[in-house]
């Protein structure tokens, strides 16, 4: 099922739109004007109706519903009397999400019930028996680190699911005009854990 997505084809065109292309309210609307011409003889219409269709559609994911919550921040050192640097008297927002509820979020994702290896492995190659370090879950620090959690009998039962995060610089440029964020962020799962 690709609910709330209509389809493959509706959930394809938002991805496009929205996560790839980036495109903005009014050139949403256009393209989407543009489809529906060439739909009309054949009594079809566009995936999505207009840019608040395609927003609502993927505003009703169930998934993904931690609420961003932000703070200020400010330089609170000494300022010098003469040409301060402007970032000191300046004030900036941090935008943020709860990190537990969003590691919650993403291991109660059936999506990644297959997906996630909950134990350490080793893996060899078929040709010369030698050892493979693909994934995360793959490296010895896993293994000593399982190690930890299996000597502990309070933890029994318990598994070793590390995130990993990352932070780069990126332009958010469909809303808000090509500012430069440096977001702190999680690949997926999949990627982590094997």
């Amino acid at each position: 099922s690709w609910a709330p997505f209509d389809d493959h084809v509706q959930f394809e065109t938002a991805e496009l739109l929205y996560t790839r292309i980036q495109l903005s309210a009014p050139q949403i609307d256009a393209l989407l004007d543009l489809w529906g011409a060439t739909l009309l003889e054949h009594n079809a219409k566009p995936p999505f109706d207009n840019c608040h269709s395609l927003y609502n559609t993927i505003d009703s994911i169930p998934l993904g519903d931690v609420k961003w919550q932000r703070f200020k921040v400010q330089y609170t050192g000494d300022i010098p009397p003469a040409n301060p640097l402007p970032w000191m008297r300046q004030s900036y927002e941090v935008w943020y999400r709860d990190a537990r509820k969003v590691v919650h979020q993403i291991l109660g994702n059936p999506s990644y019930a297959d997906e996630i290896d909950l134990r350490p492995f080793w893996e060899f190659s078929t040709e010369g028996d030698q050892r493979q370090y693909k994934d995360f879950m793959s490296g010895d620090w896993s293994w000593d680190q399982a190690d930890i959690i299996a000597a502990d009998e309070t933890t029994l039962g318990s598994t070793f699911a590390p995130i990993i995060l990352g932070s780069d610089k990126t332009t958010v440029s469909v809303a808000t005009g090509n500012n430069e964020f440096y977001p702190l962020q999680s690949p997926p799962l999949e990627d982590l854990l094997g």
